[in-house]
C-alpha cells in the first residue's frame, strides 16, 4: 500500500512537484501518517469541508490548491470517488462560505454533510452523540463505510425522493446486525453508555443502580395497557386540542378542574382550583416539561409535539418517560433513586417486596443524602447549620412524594397500608421505569 501511494506520488512529482509536496501533507494529515486503510468518503469530506478551513486558517484559495492537488493524487490511485470530493463544486461552495464568516461556513459544512448521505443518520432508537466512546466510534466509521458502498452501488441515491428513508434502513439493518458473538453495535454502544451513565462521579447515587445494568440496557417495550396508564394524560391533550381555559395566574379552570377529578376519582369532595388536587398538578407540570402544550393569553393549547404525541401512543409512552427524568441536578438524582429501588424491589419477588416496613421515600432520601446530594441552598452556603441535615431530608422527601403522586396518578404503583411511600410498581409502572431509565442512560452524551 505505501508503495502505491510513493508511486503516485512520484508521478504526481512528476508533472507538478508542488502539487505533490501539497497532496503528501494532505494526505498524511487526513490519514494521521497511516496510509490509506482509514480513508473514507465522510473522512475526506470532512478534511476539505472543515479541517481545511477551520483548524489551519488557510485562505480559500490555499484551501482549494490543497484540495485540488489531493483530489489530483487520489486520481491517481484510482480512487475517484475521493478525488471526485476534492474537486467538486460543493467543496467550492463550502470553502466560499467560510470566506464570508465562520459561522456561514459551519453551516454549510454540516449541511452539505447531511446531504451527501455518508453521515449515519439519528435513529428514533439512537441519537449519535458529540462525545463518542470507543464503540460508538467504530460503530460510527463503519456505519458511514457501509453507506458509501450502499450509495456507491445504487441502493441510496441522495437528493432522490425516500433516500433518507432508505438511508435509515440501511443505517438501522447494519446497526442492528449480531457479530459472531451474538452482539450487536447498536447493543454495544448501550452497554457502552449505561456504563458511562452508572459510573459517573458526579452521580454516586447511581451505584445503587448497578444490579439492574442488564436490565437498563435492555429497556422494555410499550406494555400493552399503556392507553389506561396514559388515559389522564390524553384526557389534559384532549381539552388543550380544543383549548382549556386558565385563571389569571395561570391554573387550569375549575370547572375542566371539576370534570377531570370526576371521571379520574382524584377527590372526594369536589375541589376549588388546581391547587387542590396534587395529580393535576403534577400532570400539568410534566406536559409543560414536554413541551407538549404552551400558554396563548389566558388559554392552553397544544404545540405541534402535543398534537403528534395525543395521536400515538408508543410516541406518547416515550414522551412521558423522557420527561419525567429531564430534570436537572437534585431532583432527577432523587426520581433516578427512586425508580432505582422500585425496580430492585419488584425484581426481588413478591416475599421480599414485603420485606420491612421501611418508607421508600425515606429511604431513597438517606441514600442521596450518603451520597452527598444536599437542597440548592445549602450548596451555595459553606457553613451548615445544626437542622440543616433535617432540612435536606426534608427537600428530598418533599420531591420523592411528588414523583410518586405522578405515579400513582398514572397508576404506575400500588400503595401500601399506611401512606404513599410504602409503594410497588405494577406491570405498566415496571415497563415504564425501565423505559424512563433506560432512555436516561442510553441518551448521547455530549462534549463540554
Amino acid at each position: 500500500m505505501q508503495e502505491t501511494v510513493a508511486s503516485a506520488l512520484a508521478e504526481l512529482a512528476r508533472l507538478d512537484p508542488k502539487a505533490a509536496r501539497v497532496a503528501e501533507n494532505a494526505l498524511t494529515t487526513l490519514t494521521s501518517g497511516r496510509g490509506l486503510e482509514p480513508l473514507s468518503k465522510l473522512a475526506v469530506q470532512e478534511f476539505c469541508w472543515y479541517v481545511l478551513p477551520v483548524r489551519f486558517a488557510a485562505t480559500r484559495s490555499e484551501c482549494e490548491s490543497v484540495a485540488h492537488a489531493l483530489g489530483r493524487l487520489f486520481t491517481l490511485l484510482d480512487l475517484d470517488r475521493y478525488a471526485d470530493v476534492c474537486t467538486s463544486a460543493t467543496t467550492r461552495e463550502v470553502l466560499s462560505a467560510y470566506a464570508t464568516s465562520h459561522e456561514n461556513g459551519v453551516a454549510c459544512y454540516e449541511k452539505r454533510m447531511r446531504a451527501s448521505g455518508v453521515q449515519p443518520p439519528d435513529l428514533p432508537e439512537l441519537t449519535w452523540g458529540t462525545a463518542l466512546g470507543t464503540a460508538e466510534i467504530e460503530a460510527y466509521n463503519a456505519t458511514s463505510a457501509a453507506l458509501e458502498i450502499a450509495i456507491a452501488v445504487g441502493e441510496i441515491r441522495p437528493g432522490t425522493r425516500g433516500w433518507r428513508a432508505a438511508q435509515e434502513q440501511h443505517t438501522r439493518g447494519f446497526l442492528t446486525q449480531p457479530d459472531m458473538q451474538g452482539r450487536s453495535r447498536l447493543e454495544k454502544i448501550r452497554d457502552e453508555r449505561v456504563k458511562g451513565w452508572l459510573s459517573a462521579p458526579s452521580h454516586p447515587h447511581r451505584q445503587e443502580l448497578w444490579p439492574l445494568r442488564g436490565q437498563i440496557i435492555a429497556g422494555a417495550g410499550t406494555p400493552r395497557d399503556a392507553d389506561a396508564a396514559l388515559a389522564p394524560i390524553r384526557r389534559l391533550l384532549d381539552y388543550a386540542n380544543d383549548g382549556i381555559g386558565l385563571t389569571q395566574i395561570g391554573y387550569i379552570s375549575p370547572t375542566i378542574v371539576r370534570e377531570l377529578c370526576a371521571e379520574f376519582g382524584w377527590t372526594e369532595a369536589p375541589p376549588r382550583s388546581e391547587t387542590d388536587v396534587l395529580q393535576l398538578i403534577a400532570l400539568h407540570k410534566l406536559l409543560r416539561g414536554m413541551r407538549a402544550v404552551r400558554r396563548v393569553g389566558r388559554r392552553m393549547i397544544l404545540t405541534r409535539r402535543g398534537r403528534q404525541l395525543r395521536e400515538n401512543t408508543d410516541d406518547l409512552w416515550r414522551a412521558v418517560a423522557e420527561g419525567v427524568l429531564s430534570t436537572d441536578g437534585f431532583e432527577q438524582a432523587a426520581i433516578e433513586t427512586l425508580l432505582g429501588l422500585l425496580l430492585s424491589r419488584s425484581s426481588s419477588g413478591a416475599v421480599e417486596s414485603r420485606r420491612g416496613r421501611s418508607a421508600i421515600a425515606e429511604e431513597a432520601s438517606g441514600i442521596l443524602l450518603n451520597c452527598g446530594w444536599r437542597r440548592v441552598s445549602s450548596e451555595k452556603s459553606n457553613a451548615k447549620d445544626d437542622g440543616d441535615e433535617e432540612s435536606d431530608d426534608a427537600t428530598a422527601r418533599s420531591v420523592l412524594l411528588n414523583a410518586t403522586w405522578l405515579l400513582e396518578t398514572l397508576r404506575f404503583v400500588t400503595s401500601g397500608e399506611e401512606s404513599a411511600d410504602h409503594c410497588q410498581l405494577t406491570t405498566a409502572g415496571r415497563a415504564f421505569a425501565l423505559t424512563a431509565i433506560h432512555l436516561s442512560a442510553t441518551s448521547p452524551g455530549a462534549s463540554i
